[in-house]
Order: C-alpha cells, then structure tokens, then sequence
C-alpha cells in the first residue's frame, strides 16, 4: 500500500513539476520578447530627438532669412525715403513734387509685393520642411508594438500563475486523497 502511495505521490509531483516547467518557460519566453520590445522603444526616442533637431534647425533657418529680408527691407526703405526727400528738396513747385511721387510709387508698392512674396516662399518652405519632419514622425508604430508585447507578458504572467494555482490545488487534492486512504487502510 505504501507503495501505491508513493506511485500516486510521485506521479502527482512529476504532474506538478512538468506544470511548474511550462509555466516558467512561457513566462520566461513573454519575458525575453518583452525585454527586446522595451529596448526597440529605443528607436522612437531617437527619431523624435533627431526630428526635434530638424525642426530646430528648419525654424533657425527660417528666422534667419526673414530677419535678413526684413533688415533689406528697411534698408531699401530708409533709402527711398531719402530719396523722395532728396527729390520734394529738388522740386520748383507743388505740381512738380506731386509728379515726382506719383512716379516713385508704383516702383515702391511693387518692391513690397515682391517682398511679401518672397517672406511667404520662406515660410512655405519652412512649411513644408516641417510637414515632412512630422509625417516621417507619424508613421511609427513602434511605440504600439512595445505597449502589446507587454500585455501579452502581464496575460502570460497570468495564465502561468492560474496554471501553477491549479497543480497545487490537484496537488494537494491528491495527497488528501491519499492520506485519507492510507488511514482508512
């Protein structure tokens, strides 16, 4: 009879062990796939810090070239300012500085436009410069990735530790079993 029990008992430890392994291997597998889905997350820190840099360096640039134009702009101001000065000084009589302005504004309000465009074909540059940083950002879907293989670790956790509670419980039934029978013997 002792015999039997230790068949009984030994079979059950064998169960509970081969249990106990699967649930450790499939933990351990979700683990390791787990770690190598945190280090990938690696990546999307290193694209968003380099399209930071991008985009940097796009809005340096751009300030750059529209401080420039601007400084141009004013420059190009004062001087025909001084300019019509130089002409109302040169003028014998009213009629003639009306003329004389008159002539200058068409030139001046031209210069303007072409300023403005040329400020606004900066800043669509910069535009679209800034649209490309942003889509490259956009398509990575890395972060989603690293966010389900942890869940799948924490299910698989889960499931291992539900495994090995029903072993024990098997486990434990068993050797009750067992015990009871070896008193009733």
């Amino acid at each position: 009879m002792r015999e039997q029990i230790e068949n009984v008992l030994s079979k059950v430890a064998d169960s509970a062990r081969t249990g106990m392994n699967g649930a450790v291997d499939a933990t351990q597998e979700r683990v390791t796939q787990a770690s190598k889905a945190v280090a990938n997350t690696k990546k999307p820190v290193q694209r968003v810090s380099k399209a930071s840099l991008e985009v940097n360096a796009v809005a340096f640039r751009t300030s750059k070239e529209l401080i420039e134009l601007q400084s141009k702009s004013v420059q190009k101001g004062i001087d025909a300012i001084a300019k019509r000065l130089r002409e109302a000084a040169r003028a014998d009589s009213a009629r003639e500085l009306l003329a004389q302005q008159r002539d200058v504004l068409p030139g001046a309000a031209r210069y303007y436009a072409d300023n403005a465009k040329t400020a606004f074909s900066i800043v669509r540059g910069a535009v679209n410069e800034l649209g490309a940083t942003i889509n490259i950002l956009r398509d990575q879907p890395v972060a989603k990735k690293a966010k389900s293989a942890a869940r799948k670790t924490t299910k698989t956790a889960k499931t291992a530790k539900a495994k090995a509670r029903t072993v024990a419980k098997k486990v434990a039934k068993t050797v009750s079993e067992t015990q009871s029978a070896a008193q009733s013997a």
